[in-house]
């Protein structure tokens, strides 16, 4: 199998090898060239991002050897070389393109492999992008030219299948795809090629066969697999082979037609560039010439031929006849249409993809520039598609987007181009915004229009787009830049209202630079092991025993020292990070739960906080249990505190699975921040809630004045106790404060006032410091305390 390409080159005949041999003179320099500019720019865009040996040391080498192979390409010997010697030369070729393209391949792979995930995509599609361009450059030597693509696209295709992430294999399978389409488009080429030069072949044999006789000429012809044509100068006569008559699909054209005929059946956009100037048959040099062009074919419909013509001379070298061939093309050219659409549009919506989107914009940026125009762009998300997608299954998720599809393309200005980006992202791009009449006004009632219910399988499906709007060159002068503003003021509009439409602004900007710090450090603390529990007690406000804790996020940044988990707040957001940060709490509080149980510390019930991300990624129970169950630690022992946030929505039937399942365990569940969110009292009923959780906001105005929010506290306390659910005050700071929940009857409090949150390692001498009298106490020592214990007789006893 090896040799196998080898055995091709040796067996291959003179005139084939003359033939490959002339092409690939100036193909093989145009394929380096083109491999030489694509690992320049690799390299260079990666410099920076990934070490040095890799942004520059391997391209400088790659570079080298491409050069080198170049050079001997050009500098050869201008006269016609032997075939043995060609074949030395396609030998070098096959073995050259082996080797350099798996180095491109490799390299690409470990660039993948060290750039990060937002600029992986793009690192794959230009290695992807620079196999094909090398490959095509490669036809005159198919074998060479599948060399170049299977070893350069192979490593990094590989590594995105086994990366297991599904857009990277969607993206390697897409790539596997358009492979197989270049392949196809290849083995034809190269067939055509064959095809044309045994054709040419026999032209020369019938042309030789014509002089001696015309019965041996017309034997020839009908052993021809092509259809081949004989135009005599002197008269108004084409005559034709018999496969006229058989995928022409004309017979009785074999007796011969007229010109006009033959004109007549040639697609009328095509007929000026058909045919052979009198300039042209006056030139003794002029021998043969190619053509391609539709003709209409017996069965109605128009076939895509090539025609080749040789010019047969007299000994005076005027022309006397013109003969030649026809190629039926249609399919070799349906499969290049059929690569140019895979490689620009999308092939589940039918939308411009990515890459068309960005000459678009390039475009129309450009005509701006030119005109003192703008642009907008609108780039769009559709919001909770993932959770649509898992929860109704791929062919649901595959309907939403080309519904979303359908309608932007039905509701974008005239002129404007609606394209698919990537998954769940689309775009649209204005071009002359001044003159589209489309304001912010105008944009969030087209995002209205879309966002509409749609049917699929007989269910519902809620149509949501969140969309973020920039208008060059207000908001960037290049492609990259106003497409970036854009996705900032995306990212906001599904931060803060999803379902809405935001404008850039320049602070989105520093908002964004400071998010992505704060990610950065949030898996630099995972990674480095930064992230550390701090637990805060739950105090009895009846009798002022200790009855647990709440597990609370604390980070040591190296340089800053202990911070509090505001300071990576947008990690929380970040589906990845959130989850690897409650596991990550998880693992170490219920670590700390085993060795205080070892030492016999009393530390009650330790609350833990789950994320709206943890619910939406699916199994957050059965993982809380499994590390309980592993540590032999009851799950009574643990709690766990959920916002009102993860009730809404979709996520609700996988929060009420999941706090059912843990409920029924022993798992307590605690409602965080109640009252300043979007919970009703429905969630009360549909969900074990054990405890509420009064805010902060709340309880820091209470003063020794009924107000407002003591009245709320009241109808909060009272509400929970009729359903059997306990009160936990949070924030509590002040004596103040704490009388006044005692007063109300509030069963917990938690707080500065009893402590701040304090390392594991201080838990155990808390309760050795700890007196239970300390409530009692503060409730004497308010200014009102009489006051309190007398309403608290008077409105709960």
């Amino acid at each position: 199998m090896f040799l196998s390409p080898f055995l091709q080159v040796a067996q291959s005949s003179d005139a084939l090898l003359r033939d490959q041999f002339t092409r690939l003179r100036t193909q093989i320099p145009l394929m380096y060239a083109v491999l030489a500019i694509d690992a320049a720019f690799l390299g260079l865009a990666t410099h920076g991002s990934v070490p040095a040996a890799h942004s520059l040391g391997m391209p400088a080498l790659l570079l080298l050897a491409v050069l080198g192979r170049a050079c001997l390409w050009l500098f050869r010997k201008s006269a016609a070389p032997t075939p043995n010697q060609i074949r030395r030369y396609l030998y070098g070729t096959i073995l050259a393109s082996v080797i350099l393209s798996a180095a491109f391949g490799l390299w690409g792979s470990v660039l993948l492999g060290e750039t990060d995930a937002t600029r992986g995509t793009a690192v794959a599609l230009f290695v992807f992008v620079g196999s094909i361009s090398c490959c095509y450059c490669l036809q005159a030597l198919p074998v060479a030219g599948f060399s170049v693509l299977l070893f350069g696209a192979m490593p990094i295709t590989l590594r995105m299948v086994a990366s297991g992430d599904s857009y990277l294999v969607g993206v390697a399978l897409t790539f596997v795809m358009v492979s197989i389409v270049v392949v196809r488009a290849m083995v034809s080429s190269h067939q055509a090629f064959t095809a044309a030069l045994n054709a040419r072949g026999d032209m020369a044999e019938l042309i030789a066969a014509l002089r001696d006789s015309e019965e041996r000429y017309r034997l020839a012809s009908q052993a021809a697999n092509d259809v081949i044509w004989d135009i005599p100068l002197d008269g108004d006569r084409i005559d034709w082979s018999s496969a006229v008559g058989t995928w022409l699909g004309y017979p009785e054209a074999q007796a011969g037609t007229s010109r006009h005929w033959w004109q007549d059946r040639i697609h009328p956009d095509d007929r000026a560039r058909t045919g052979v100037r009198p300039a042209a048959l006056a030139d003794p040099e002029f021998t043969h010439w190619t053509h391609e062009f539709r003709v209409l074919a017996g069965s109605g419909e128009y076939l895509t031929v090539r025609s080749r013509g040789f010019v047969v001379r007299d000994p005076q070298g005027r022309a006397t006849r013109l003969v030649g061939s026809l190629q039926d093309v249609t399919a070799q050219k349906r499969y290049e249409s059929e690569l140019r659409l895979a490689a620009h549009y999308d092939s589940l919506t039918g939308l411009p993809n990515r890459l068309l989107f960005a000459e678009r914009l390039d475009l129309a940026l450009a005509e701006a520039g030119e005109q003192r125009a703008s642009v907008g762009l609108i780039v769009f998300d559709v919001d909770r598609f993932k959770m649509i997608n898992d929860s109704l299954g791929h062919d649901a998720g595959d309907a939403l987007l080309r519904e979303v599809a359908c309608r932007l393309q039905r509701v974008a200005p005239p002129g404007a181009t609606a394209a698919r980006l990537a998954g769940d992202e689309f775009a649209i791009i204005i071009p002359s915004l001044d003159d589209s009449g489309m304001g912010t006004a105008q944009i969030a009632g087209l995002l209205a229009e879309i966002s509409s219910p749609m049917v699929h399988a007989g269910r519902h499906i809620d149509v949501s787009l969140s969309a973020g709007f920039a208008q060059a060159f207000r908001d960037g002068g290049t492609a990259k830049e106003i497409h970036k503003s854009a996705d900032l003021a995306l990212y906001a509009a599904k931060r803060d209202n999803r379902g809405g439409l935001r404008e850039f602004q320049r602070d989105l900007r520093d908002a964004a630079e400071r998010e992505k710090h704060m990610l950065a450090d949030a898996r630099a603390g995972l990674q480095a092991d930064w992230i550390v529990p701090f637990y805060q007690p739950k105090i009895c406000l009846r009798t002022g025993a200790v009855l647990g804790f709440e597990s609370l996020l604390r980070w040591h940044h190296p340089q800053q020292g202990l911070r509090s988990p505001a300071s990576i707040s947008a990690a929380f957001e970040d589906p990845g990070t959130a989850v690897q940060i409650t596991d990550r709490m998880l693992e170490r509080t219920i670590r700390d739960m085993v060795r205080w149980a070892d030492k016999g510390v009393p530390f009650g019930r330790i609350a833990i906080n789950g994320s709206p991300e943890d619910f939406r990624r699916g199994g957050f129970a059965e993982r809380i249990l499994e590390r309980l169950e592993q540590a032999k630690l009851p799950p009574s022992m643990l709690e766990l505190e959920v916002t009102e946030t993860v009730f809404l929505g979709q996520l609700a039937e996988n929060v009420s699975v999941a706090l059912k399942t843990l409920s029924d365990a022993g798992i307590t569940i605690a409602l965080d921040d109640f009252g300043t969110g979007y919970a009703s009292l429905t969630h009360l009923k549909q969900f074990p809630v054990d405890a509420l959780k009064i805010d902060q906001s709340f309880v820091s105005r209470l003063t020794m004045v009924d107000c407002e929010d003591s009245a709320i506290i009241g109808a909060v306390i009272q509400l929970a106790r009729s359903l059997g659910i306990t009160t936990v005050a949070e924030g509590v700071e002040t004596e103040t404060q704490a009388a006044h929940l005692i007063a109300k009857g509030c069963d917990m409090g938690q707080g500065y006032l009893f402590s701040r949150p304090m390392a594991a390692e201080q838990v155990a001498p808390f309760f050795g410091k700890w007196d239970c009298r300390f409530v009692a106490q503060l409730c004497e020592q308010a200014d009102w305390g009489t006051a309190a214990r007398q309403t608290y007789r008077e409105r709960f006893r």
